[in-house]
């Protein structure tokens, strides 16, 4: 199986943490950008298929996907689409204040069946203080409005926020809840270089969360999903049953995909990874207009493939198939790696079943120390 993502870099305002690759959308060229993005596709999904692959999941994010007119939308999945066959599984990223109904439909009517929603928090202050556009209201309005016309919608929450405490953050999980999502992902505020978010709180604007209050949070967060019915398959990432990101997924497992846009990523399955370069502007150039291709090419070699897979396969709750470890990197990396484990599965923090080495619900909680450990 494999998937295909496309990456839509523009944004209404750019959130003060986010270091994806985006520009403002004044800037937007929609057609253009469609127009070369199925240019690549047409070049790229072939790829996939006619190494034998099964485009399976198709994933479009950003960026801000939901301020595609629902036109452009709508020529973009149907191009797509020509190319993979059908999908088990189309999902596009939202933003609460865009969603209306006459998108949702438009969505809808261009095949998508899930979608994910970032809603970061419930509570207004700390949507502020990270420079969402919209208010808790307005994400309760949204999920209604996708909720009548979709029966697989994911909400992201983020934690570790400026001003935020366990009990505000508990209020909004509380929240989140009770709108039933089948899906939700949970992502702990990262102060990445380059970012405003660094920059205030270098500058002691802000101040950062402390990680032990942050361990706590993600705690309390796995607690509360975990007794409404919600599975943590991903260190990041609950379901309910049957309701597991099929693309997504498909990343931690190894599997194939092609990534279609400026600064999306590409990877054969092998050991071939491929990025496109950030810049919009060159991307539309060399699709219709003839220009340079800038594409950066890595060839992983087995020590890296080999940390990869730990990492990887270690976020999720199957862990590393044994078996599958030993054949792909011999005798000496599989007894390397029982060796390393074997204290963290004393501990209590690893677990050896049923053939494969995981994290242990305690063992999530420093996943980071564990996984070094085991390169």
């Amino acid at each position: 199986m494999a998937g295909v993502y496309i990456h839509i870099p523009f944004c209404a305002r750019k959130c003060v943490y986010c270091d994806f690759y985006s520009v403002g959308a004044r800037l937007a060229d929609w057609p253009r950008l469609v127009s070369a993005l199925l240019d690549e596709a047409r070049v790229r999904v072939p790829e996939l298929t006619g190494a034998g692959a099964k485009c399976d999941t198709l994933y479009i994010g950003g960026g801000t996907p939901s301020l595609l007119p629902p036109g452009e939308f709508g020529r973009l999945a149907a191009g797509v689409l020509s190319l993979t066959g059908p999908v088990s599984e189309f999902t596009v990223e939202v933003n609460p204040d865009d969603v209306t109904g006459e998108l949702a439909d438009a969505w809808r009517g261009a095949g998508v069946d899930r979608v994910s929603m970032g809603v970061q928090s419930l509570v207004d202050g700390e949507l502020r203080a990270i420079g969402r556009r919209h208010d808790s209201r307005r994400a309760r309005e949204a999920y209604d409005t996708l909720r009548r016309r979709f029966g697989n919608v994911s909400l992201d929450l983020m934690f570790g926020l400026p001003g935020q405490t366990r009990r505000s953050l508990r209020e909004s999980v509380a929240g989140v809840i009770d709108m039933r999502p089948e899906h939700v992902s949970v992502y702990s505020l990262m102060y990445e270089e380059r970012t405003a978010l660094t920059r205030m709180r270098d500058s002691g604007r802000i101040d950062e969360t402390p990680e032990e209050e942050s361990a706590a949070m993600f705690a309390d967060i796995t607690e509360m999903l975990d007794s409404a019915g919600y599975e943590q398959y991903e260190i990041s990432n609950y379901s309910l049953p049957g309701f597991r990101s099929r693309h997504n997924s498909a990343y931690w497992s190894g599997e194939p995909y092609v990534g279609l846009g400026p600064a999306a990523h590409s990877y054969d399955g092998l050991r071939t990874r491929r990025a496109n370069a950030p810049d919009v502007r060159a991307y539309i150039s060399r699709w219709l207009d003839g220009g340079g291709d800038a594409v950066t090419v890595e060839t992983l070699t087995d020590d890296e493939l080999r940390e990869e897979m730990i990492m990887t396969r270690l976020r999720t709750r199957g862990g590393i198939p044994l078996e599958e470890f030993r054949r792909r990197f011999g005798a000496v990396a599989f007894r390397s790696l029982l060796s390393a484990s074997r204290r963290w599965v004393a501990a209590g923090l690893m677990e050896e079943r049923d053939g494969t080495l995981a994290l242990s619900r305690r063992g999530v909680m420093v996943s980071d120390e564990i996984i070094v450990s085991l390169f």
